[in-house]
């Protein structure tokens, strides 16, 4: 029998050092290392996040990252209710609600399937990773220091949800007006050419000019349905975020107010159906990959890159 599990598609943006070298060139020394080092994220008393089982492996002739983000954690229950009604209680339980992730690597499009409510969501994987593999490189570094080796560069990492025309639309549902849309721009991994107006802006203005991000106001747009187009647009190359007015709430008298709208909010989510274990089923979550437009772009210059990684692969036996 078929669950129904929730998955989230993003756009993954990892570059090395000054001259911003892409995944693929730090892929096999600095990634693959650091998701296996067993190296635990502490995010609060009682919860931190680990990575496990982190591979490349081959579906239908494609290289794949894929692996698993557990969220453990303990679980308070402070009351409960009973045939006598609400009782005060103080029990704790272990929980590791996880999900699964793959990685793309011809395009770094990327996925997560989550297996519960309470899995780990794109956030707490683009916070788990970028802290992963900075204190990997931290502390690989030490060693290397020690021994006069020359130092792993630093990294930055990105990582933007997809979004559609839809979800946009969704999510200004309530709104009434937008008083403020803004793209931020970030180092991409090498699919500048894939996107000739978000990724053109990254290759011929922010990297010229040498800075490490760059940010685009569009002041009080009047058309949603062409906010919700552009941004459709993006394909994940940039984070959208919108300052907005909400409507009035006539049925409570309450007065208009302000919000933000951020660029997680904006992003599709979609539900699949997976038989079996989800840890097992990553053949299976595969599948899917051919039903969504946005896992299957190619950027032309991220191919040469794709290439050249997998004659090192091979050359290594590892293919």
């Amino acid at each position: 029998m078929s669950e129904k599990k929730q998955m989230s598609v993003g756009d993954l943006n990892v570059v090395f050092g000054k001259h911003e070298e892409p995944l693929l060139e730090w892929l096999d020394e600095i990634i693959l290392p650091a998701l296996n080092s067993g190296i635990i994220r502490i995010a609060s008393e009682n919860t931190r996040f680990i990575f496990e089982e982190c591979e490349v492996v081959e579906f239908d002739h494609e290289l794949i990252l894929k692996g698993i983000l557990i969220k453990d954690t303990i679980l308070d229950v402070m009351s409960e209710y009973t045939e006598d009604g609400l009782k005060k209680t103080n029990k704790h339980f272990p929980s590791s609600p996880y999900s699964v992730f793959m990685i793309f690597l011809k395009n770094h499009r990327m996925l997560i399937v989550k297996n519960q409510s309470g899995s780990p969501d794109i956030r707490s994987f683009k916070t788990t990773f970028t802290y992963v593999v900075k204190e990997y490189i931290y502390t690989q570094n030490l060693i290397r220091k020690e021994n006069k080796m020359e130092l792993l560069p630093f990294v930055r990492v990105n990582v933007s949800g997809i979004k559609t025309s839809q979800s946009v639309k969704t999510a200004l549902q309530d709104v009434e007006r937008i008083n403020e849309l803004t793209f931020q721009f970030y180092p991409l991994n090498a699919e500048w050419d894939y996107n000739p107006i978000f990724g053109g802006i990254d290759s011929a203005i922010r990297r010229v000019i040498g800075s490490k991000r760059g940010k685009m106001v569009f002041p009080s747009p009047t058309s949603k349905d062409g906010v919700a187009e552009v941004i459709e647009q993006t394909e994940g190359l940039v984070k959208a975020k919108m300052k907005v007015e909400y409507k009035e709430d006539s049925t409570t008298g309450k007065r208009k107010r302000k919000g933000t709208i951020k660029d997680n909010e904006i992003s599709d989510v979609s539900n699949i159906d997976i038989e079996g274990e989800l840890a097992d089923s990553f053949s299976e979550i595969y599948k899917y990959k051919k039903d969504y437009r946005s896992l299957n772009v190619q950027s032309e210059n991220n191919l040469i890159l794709y290439d050249e990684y997998l004659k090192r692969r091979k050359s290594k036996g590892d293919v």
